[in-house]
């Protein structure tokens, strides 16, 4: 599902206040993505609360998701996805090899016509016991498989958040579909020995955030503060998840860069601006946390969380009357679920029709607010 191609010819975007999208930078931006992506089938597990969505990478990717979080351990001499600590785990989807993860990305590119626009980005992090050789095969393992797919550009030459849509698709051979790969994009995980010393050498379309690394050129950020919360609203005593992520957006001035020690001279994140922060990328992590009242990610996603996803964006609460404004509020840029497509955007005469919820808000918050359904 094109979404972006679409997007990318539309001259309706013209008079929108952040320009033609094809002239936007990425912060300016709105994206669907997946929380612990490859969770989507079960090969070995003791954790039946570790799976987190119901459909392949390559089906992700056709139903519009363009954001994957991809958790790779070694097993058995392979690359898999996992979830959860060791005495607990939960083994995903394969990432390298005929099928994996990678191919699947691969195989829907070349889906696409020449006159697509789209762009994908995989964040590879949580890394599990990675030696150096691991990284250098994960490495080889990618660019071996997506090559020209890449963004050709190195972190050099662009910093991929602050750089406008156009240019990340476009290299001397012409403007095509791409990927990106944001290489150990978490702040809740310590740093990889390996990127430290390559981190001005990875290849082209592999990028780096700080402060977590520090490349000698265009640093760029990640706002994830995970809400690790039960509920959606708030809950008797207990802040909800829709509390927590409107704070942490709109106030993250006051919220560290990481509790970790490569953190501790960072401080806290910078303020706000309107409009979007260059440079950075923010997170509206719309995932419960079900596991501790013995619950499932699917499960909560399907009968919580998703249900109201666009309420979040739509109906005053009764905590505050407060509901995401996007000139006022911090912009979103990734809107980050599990069981993506357990909740629909049903309205026949919206050009979003039948998408996945997360997949039509995107969307639309690229062209307006997003309002009542009925609306758009």
């Amino acid at each position: 599902m094109p979404w972006m191609t679409d997007l990318f010819y539309d001259p309706a975007t013209t008079s929108d206040p952040r320009g033609t999208f094809q002239n936007r930078r990425l912060y300016q931006m709105t994206l669907p993505g997946t929380h612990d992506a490859g969770c989507y089938v079960n090969y070995l597990t003791t954790n039946y609360l570790a799976r987190t969505q119901s459909e392949s990478i390559f089906d992700q990717l056709a139903g519009g998701i363009r954001y994957f979080d991809i958790r790779p351990c070694i097993w058995h001499g392979q690359f898999w996805i996992y979830h959860g600590p060791q005495y607990l785990r939960y083994y995903g989807g394969r990432i390298d090899g005929a099928g994996g993860i990678i191919d699947q990305v691969a195989q829907y590119i070349q889906t696409l016509a020449p006159s697509d626009r789209e762009l994908i980005i995989l964040n590879i992090s949580h890394f599990d016991q990675f030696q150096n050789a691991d990284h250098i095969n994960l490495i080889a393992a990618i660019t071996n498989s997506l090559g020209n797919h890449l963004v050709q550009q190195t972190q050099a030459a662009i910093n991929l958040f602050d750089t406008n849509y156009l240019t990340l698709l476009t290299d001397p051979a012409g403007v095509a579909s791409r990927v990106a790969i944001i290489y150990d994009g978490a702040l809740d995980t310590n740093t990889e020995a390996y990127i430290l010393a390559n981190v001005n050498a990875l290849p082209a379309g592999f990028f780096v955030l700080s402060p977590k690394y520090a490349p000698a050129a265009n640093q760029m950020q990640l706002f994830d503060q995970y809400a690790n919360k039960w509920f959606v609203r708030d809950h008797l005593r207990q802040t909800g998840m829709q509390t927590d992520q409107l704070n942490k957006l709109n106030n993250r001035h006051n919220f560290n860069y990481t509790q970790l020690a490569w953190g501790a001279g960072a401080g806290l994140w910078a303020a706000n601006a309107p409009g979007g922060v260059a440079g950075t990328l923010h997170l509206l992590s719309w995932t419960l946390t079900p596991q501790t009242r013995l619950d499932n990610p699917i499960h909560a996603a399907r009968n919580e969380s998703n249900p109201q996803l666009l309420p979040f964006f739509t109906t005053p609460t009764h905590w505050g009357g407060h509901v995401y404004t996007p000139n006022t509020d911090q912009r979103i840029n990734i809107i980050y679920v599990d069981d993506y497509a357990s909740k629909l955007h049903i309205n026949p005469a919206s050009p979003w029709h039948g998408m996945a919820m997360p997949v039509a808000i995107a969307a639309r918050m690229n062209v307006g607010p997003v309002g009542p359904e009925n609306t758009w």
